[in-house]
């Protein structure tokens, strides 16, 4: 099993109620694991040039004063978390692009987890930007929970657990198995293909079998449920609200498909359409990382 050991917890704010909501589940996390948290405030100035270029600095005394403020701002946040909920919280305010800083802090201070709000996106704007929340996703080496509603006191109860014919698919049960562990949750099990071949379809079936097997032996509570439709976000998020779903786990790259050649990868059209929280795993393509080795390379049963 690929241990996802909690310890340390890196949240970004631009102190919206959104990134409110990613921190108050933050803090939910690491009370069950007796992790600390770093609160992370990125500020981008940009200034035009002669020739209407827009550059990035950090010198100028308006936004010197900007970091301050929001480094005063987190200090007054982390007081109030130890003082609450005894969690230990250190914070920092840098300059830079947003997604470039989170990652790069993830990356030289070793964090677990990311877990920061985003408001979503729609249109043109998540054509042709994203979010912030999806670049981060995209670059980051560990994992990233995006949350744009605010969660039930609850924690992470229902957990629905998406499993696809690729070969990474099955990567991110380990995660789902101790987070329920973390919260005594019940494991949604959603075999999906929109394949209509019915050999590609029974194969969906003896995935999901081998995962329901796997789930008995660690004592973990799941249901399971085979869809086969034609879209593959829009059918997962149906079926997490219909089961109350408190997080959605998917994998941060999946197979080539033309539906993501045109709405995007699908850990993007989670990150930006999901109201419920989405856990987005890195995939790891060193075999000594793989989740229980062969099982992941094919038809070889747990």
């Amino acid at each position: 099993m690929k241990t996802f050991n909690i310890k340390k917890i890196l949240v970004p704010t631009d102190f919206s109620q959104t990134a409110g909501n990613a921190l108050d589940q933050a803090i939910q996390i690491a009370k069950v694991n007796k992790a600390s948290i770093k609160l992370l405030h990125v500020i981008t100035p940009v200034y035009v040039t002669t020739s209407n270029s827009l550059i990035a600095g950090g010198g100028d005394a308006f936004y010197r004063k900007l970091k301050s403020n929001a480094s005063d701002e987190l200090k007054k946040m982390a007081k109030q978390i130890k003082k609450i909920s005894n969690v230990v919280v250190d914070y920092k305010a840098k300059f830079g692009a947003v997604d470039d800083v989170i990652c790069s802090m993830a990356e030289q201070e070793k964090f677990d987890i990311i877990v920061m709000g985003t408001h979503g996106t729609s249109g043109v704007k998540e054509f042709f930007a994203g979010s912030n929340a999806y670049k981060v996703v995209n670059h980051s080496d560990c994992p990233v929970l995006t949350i744009q509603k605010k969660g039930g006191k609850q924690g992470l109860k229902n957990i629905v657990l998406p499993i696809r014919l690729e070969i990474t698919s099955r990567q991110k049960v380990d995660y789902a198995i101790q987070i329920a562990r973390m919260f005594d949750s019940t494991i949604f099990i959603a075999g999906y293909t929109d394949d209509k071949n019915k050999s590609k379809q029974f194969k969906v079936k003896q995935y999901v079998a081998q995962v329901e097997k796997y789930l008995d032996k660690q004592n973990i509570k799941y249901k399971s449920i085979c869809i086969f439709a034609d879209n593959f976000t829009k059918e997962i998020l149906t079926h997490a609200k219909k089961n109350k779903a408190d997080l959605i786990m998917v994998m941060k790259k999946h197979d080539f498909s033309l539906d993501q050649v045109v709405k995007g990868a699908y850990s993007e059209q989670f990150v930006n359409h999901s109201t419920i929280p989405v856990l987005s795993v890195p995939v790891y393509t060193n075999p000594d990382m793989l989740t229980h080795g062969t099982y992941l390379l094919g038809d070889v049963p747990f």
